[in-house]
Parts: C-alpha cells; structure tokens; sequence
C-alpha cells in the first residue's frame, strides 16, 4: 500500500478542500494549502468531516461496490451468463483482470478513506478549541465508527473465513495518519482493534441528539448549529455504531454478545415513536414507493449519484450482456412465489420499456416527488437485521419464530409454523431483505455455507470455500509488505 499511501499524505487536506472547499481553491493554490487554514474555523472543520461521507458514497465503496455491485455479485444475487460484463466476478475468478481492478479499487479507497479519517483526528485535536467538548465528541465518535466500519468491510472481504481460522493473516489496521505500511494482522487481532475502535465511538456519542430528537429534527443544542443534530440518521449515529458493534460480535463468533447488543435496539425502537416499522402504504406507495423502508434505517447514507448509478446497472434499456438482473425462476424462489411481500413487487418489476421479460430492479429508482425523505439514500444499518441478529442468537428456537414472525408480519407475510427450521427461515429472509445491500454475500461466508444457489443457472448451486470466500489482497499490499 505504500506506493500510493504517500501520495494520499501529500494530497489529504487538498481531497478534503475539493469535496466542500471549492472557493476556498479558487483563491489558494492547490499545493499551497495548509491544514491551519482548513481548520482555522468550525465551518471548515464540518466540511472535512462531511467529505468523509461523501468518500464512503464513492463507487469504490458504498454508493455501488460494496453494495448493490461487486458484493452482491459475489452472493450471487443476479444472472451473469458468459456473455455478461461480470461473468469473471461472479465465477470467483479473482485473478482476472475486471476483478482484480474491483477489487483493488476497493481496497485503495477504503484505506484512503481511512486515513482521511485518521488525519482528520489528528488535527481535530490539534485545532482543540475550534469547537467545544460536545462537538467534538460527536466528530470523533463518527469519524472513529467509519474507521471502524471500513476495517471491519474489508476483514469481511479480504480476510479469511473467520469460523474456520481467525488467527489467519487477514488486513493491517490503521488508527493513526501514517503513510509506512502496518503488517498484516490476524483475523482475531483485527477483530479486537474493530471492537476496540467500537466502544470508544459509542462513549463518545452516548449523548447523540438521535436518541432523545429522532433522525432527522434539529435541536436547540450544539448552539443551534444543525450539523451536529439535523439529520442524524445520515451520520454514524450512536444507535448505528450500536447496529455496527451486533454485526461484529456475531461475525466474531460471539452470539451472546450479539445477543444483547441487538435486543438492546430491539428495546429502545419500541420506547420511542423515532424508528417505526414501515408501513404497507408507504412501501408500495404506487406513484412513491418507500422501497428502502426508510423509517427502519438507523443509518442511510446520502448519494447524489445513486440515480445514475441505478441506470448503470439496472435499467431495463440495458444491453442482456451488461444489466444486473435475475433470472425469473431464481427470484420467485427467493420470494417463494409470493407478490404480497412488501420487498418483492415494488422493487422487481416487469418493465414497460426495454423489452425484458424478466423483472428488473427498482429499489433505487427515483421517485417522482422530490421532498420524499428517502431519496437518494442506500440503507447501512436497519431494524430488520437487529431483529435477523436477535432470532440466530436466541437461545430458545421458539422465540427465534416469533422475532422473525414480527419481521415478516411487517412485511406483509404469514406467521412461520410451530415446525419452522429457524435456521433455514432466517436464511431465506437474509436473501429477500437485503438485495442491493451487499449483506448476502458475507451472511454466507460468516457462516461458512458450503453450497450457494447459482445466480446464473436456473437450478444448481455453486460450491464455497476459501477460494470462493477470501478476495486475494491486492498486489500493492503483498510487494510492500
């Protein structure tokens, strides 16, 4: 990594400057800027920190890859015959060339990403003052989580399967602005530094405004400056980090951990009216679908580009050899030949243009009524998972039925019989409720299933291992170690 690690060093606050400081370099020469003058004022102090979320939007990460394209290639969520564009991605053939660049691109972004976040906390305190107490603890317990989310994405991706052997090399950890390369770490140790890097986010925002105000309502707080309580719900919120910290105790293996985490959201969803379940009209709205179930989303992230990104990859104008589509049989199964699910008829669709027969995917189009609050956001942590995380890890398979029985009733569907195999239920919800999400993929390799449906066949499946599960890391990686 060290071969562009200091090229980012040279460039950091000039990247920053370029997402949100555009006059700010109309007047000061590009190679001139210094990081006094970013950080002389509160207003330049946001700008940085907001860059961060529009870094995490970039298509290397969040805003396509990591969700809706190369991840959910890799869980075989659509149909990549021969022909397609990304037939090597979906066939595990990470040495090709489409896939190594992915992946690479991935890899690159996620740990400059990271080492904005760290140079941000670097002179966060060195400005100290800029901001009072309460600011900043809100500033570095976001910047500390998105530290920790993109470690943690990229042990998932690049590591090894963590239930068969974490103390297999897996990903260096950075939590500091350095440009030398950090070793390689363990599976296990990366994991500690992961939690670690968790709970000091969650100290430092134990009193984000999200808990007593909702997601989106500004407060009188914070001298009334909106950045720190408006809409809180496209930030690394406290609940989250929460969200955040279940996802990576059940990864690590530790269920009861998980456990309580995720009952603990589970708990305070149902003591506050802020993250209702959301309603049947407002998913299958006919002219404003609410396809995300935008009242669930404990975190969404914001991308202006997510429309453009939705015609890239799912029109139905699209050519058979480049859309990102299933095959009919292979999502009805998922659905189990029922339209009455709240996930199923509002985001998959027969279209009327482009001539495809099959359905096509809708969950990020746009929506004609431009004030909707759900527009242009990709859900990041959600109320359904807590609710997923919460049934695996109960002790008692009964109580499991009846947490996914809430989820799916909140979905338009059936209770499950008193003969229902949990395991296998919450199977089948983690490949409906997370299309386009990028969740399925890691759901298979946390658990390491042997045997996944083929995408890109009408019948079969695809043998997983390591060869499957674990993306080699990138060569800049491995030569500078």
């Amino acid at each position: 990594m060290n071969q562009y690690l200091n090229k980012i060093a040279l460039s950091i606050l000039i990247a920053f400057s370029a997402v949100s400081c555009s006059n700010f370099l109309d007047v000061v020469p590009k190679d001139k800027i210094l990081e006094s003058q970013i950080f002389e004022n509160e207003a330049g102090m946001q700008n940085v920190h907001n860059g961060l979320y529009v870094m995490l939007a970039s298509d290397e990460l969040y805003g396509r890859q990591l969700t809706m394209d190369a991840v959910d290639i890799l869980g075989q969520q659509y149909n990549m015959p021969a022909s397609h564009t990304k037939t090597k991605m979906a066939t595990y053939a990470y040495a090709e060339a489409n896939p190594k660049k992915v992946f690479t691109d991935i890899w690159q972004k996620a740990f400059t990403t990271v080492l904005s976040a760290n140079k941000f906390l670097e002179s966060l305190d060195e400005h100290s003052g800029i901001v009072s107490q309460e600011k900043a603890n809100l500033l570095k317990g976001e910047t500390i989580a998105i530290r920790a989310m993109l470690h943690f994405d990229m042990l998932r991706l690049f590591g090894p399967i963590y239930k068969v052997d974490p103390s297999m090399p897996a990903i260096p950890y950075y939590d500091a602005p350095v440009t030398a390369n950090n070793p390689i770490l363990s599976a296990k140790d990366a994991m500690s530094k992961i939690l670690a890097d968790i709970d000091a986010a969650l100290a430092l925002l134990e009193k984000d405004p999200i808990l007593t105000t909702g997601k989106y309502k500004a407060t009188t707080d914070y001298d009334s400056n909106p950045y720190y309580s408006q809409n809180r719900g496209m930030r690394m919120n406290y609940l989250a980090v929460k969200c955040l910290k279940a996802r990576v105790l059940l990864y690590a293996g530790d269920k009861t951990g998980a456990a309580t985490v995720a009952n603990e959201v589970i708990a305070f969803t149902k003591s506050t009216p802020f993250f209702p379940w959301t309603p049947f009209l407002d998913a299958t709205n006919a002219a404003n679908p609410d396809r995300i179930f935008s009242s669930e989303n404990f975190f969404a992230l914001s991308d202006y580009t997510l429309y453009k990104t939705q015609e890239d990859l799912f029109d139905s104008k699209l050519a058979e050899p480049m859309i990102y589509a299933p095959l009919l049989n292979r999502l009805t199964a998922v659905f189990e030949s029922n339209d009455n699910d709240y996930r199923s008829l509002p985001s998959w669709k027969i279209p009327v243009v482009g001539g495809k027969t099959q359905k096509t995917f809708f969950k990020y189009a746009d929506v004609p009524e431009t004030k909707m609050v759900f527009r242009m956001q990709i859900p990041m942590f959600k109320l359904s998972e807590m609710y997923l995380i919460a049934a695996e890890t109960t002790p008692v398979p009964a109580d499991g039925i009846a947490l996914l029985n809430t989820l799916r009733y909140n979905r338009g569907l059936t209770n499950l019989g008193a003969t229902a195999v949990l395991a296998t239920e919450i199977t089948k919800e983690y490949r409906k409720e997370f299309m386009g999400e990028g969740q399925l993929f890691f759901y298979y390799k946390r658990n390491n299933t042997t045997a996944i449906p083929n995408g890109s066949t009408t019948s079969g499946n695809i043998t997983m291992g390591p060869l499957q599960y674990v993306v080699p890391l990138p060569d800049a990686e491995i030569n500078f170690q």
